[in-house]
């Protein structure tokens, strides 16, 4: 099923990427950020792709957090995600400059790659790549698909 531009609006939509150096980053939208269109695709296959980075990859390093809002409820996913190897954003709010966009949270101290993906998930994860260096950049910026 496809995510609307109506769940858009009023989920929390996390969802996972790869720059163009193959490593694996997440992002969560609040229901303002941008969405892509690959993640719109399918509910079903971006919910999986999550459930294997949450609940199924090791542990394997340890996270730097970035300047991050105590008040954060994600902090602890991110925190959790980036011991696993996966940088990860947060959605802009209340920031006109940077409306729509994503800030980074926390990095991991060895990043994931693609290509040490398990055969499984990388079916269905390749093609989600963003034309960003995610070790270089804080906001991310990515096309809306509505």
């Amino acid at each position: 099923m496809r995510y609307s531009i109506f769940d858009l609006q009023v989920e929390d939509i996390m969802w996972f990427g790869i720059d163009t150096n193959g490593m694996i980053f997440a992002c969560t939208s609040a229901g303002c950020a941008n969405v892509p269109e690959f993640v719109c695709e399918s509910r079903e296959i971006n919910e999986q792709i999550c459930n294997f980075f949450m609940n199924m990859l090791e542990r394997t390093t340890t996270e730097v957090l970035e300047a991050v809002n105590e008040n954060n409820v994600l902090i602890n996913d991110a925190i959790k995600l980036s011991q696993k190897g996966i940088f990860c954003f947060d959605a802009v709010i209340d920031d006109e400059v940077h409306a729509n966009e994503y800030v980074r949270i926390s990095s991991p101290s060895a990043p994931l790659r693609f290509e040490k993906l398990p055969d499984s998930i990388k079916s269905v994860f390749k093609g989600r790549i963003i034309n960003v260096d995610i070790t270089s950049t804080k906001y991310l910026q990515v096309n809306h698909a509505y």
